[in-house]
C-alpha cells in the first residue's frame, strides 16, 4: 500500500443488478427492515393470518380423509391407513414439541384431535 491508502477501508459493491431494476447508487441508504410484528408477504390468506389451531385442524382433516371420511365436497376418498398414521404421528410430534408453549385452547384442541383420530384409526386398522 502507498502512504495515502493507509487507513482507508475498501468496499465491494455488486454492480450487476437485474435487468428490471436500475443500478443502485453506492450512496443510497439500505432499505429499512419491516417491523418485527408485521406479517411477511404472502403469509396471510384471504381469510386472515394463519393460526396454529387452523394448522392443527388442517392436519386432522387430512388424517380423517385418509381414514375414509367424507371430503368437504361430498366425495369419499379411499382408506389409506399408513398415510393417516403419518398425520396422527405428526400431530403427536407437535404435541410433544410444543408442550408448555400452547394456549389452553390450543392444547385442548390438540389433545381432543389426537384422541378422536386415534379412535378412528383403531376402527379402520382392524
Amino acid at each position: 500500500m502507498t502512504d495515502g491508502e493507509e487507513g482507508r477501508g475498501f468496499s465491494v459493491s455488486d454492480r450487476r443488478g437485474r435487468a428490471s431494476e436500475p443500478a443502485r447508487d453506492q450512496a443510497a441508504a439500505p432499505a429499512a427492515p419491516p417491523p418485527r410484528n408485521a406479517p411477511e408477504r404472502g403469509s396471510e390468506s384471504a381469510a386472515g393470518p394463519v393460526e396454529f389451531s387452523g394448522f392443527l385442524l388442517s392436519l386432522a382433516s387430512t388424517a380423517m380423509i385418509h381414514l375414509g371420511e367424507t371430503m368437504p365436497d361430498g366425495r369419499t376418498a379411499p382408506v389409506n391407513v399408513p398415510r393417516a398414521q403419518e398425520m396422527i404421528d405428526l400431530l403427536a410430534l407437535l404435541e410433544e414439541k410444543t408442550r408448555g408453549n400452547l394456549t389452553p385452547a390450543e392444547s385442548s384442541l390438540l389433545t381432543d384431535l389426537l384422541y378422536t383420530l386415534r379412535l378412528r384409526y383403531v376402527e379402520k386398522a382392524r
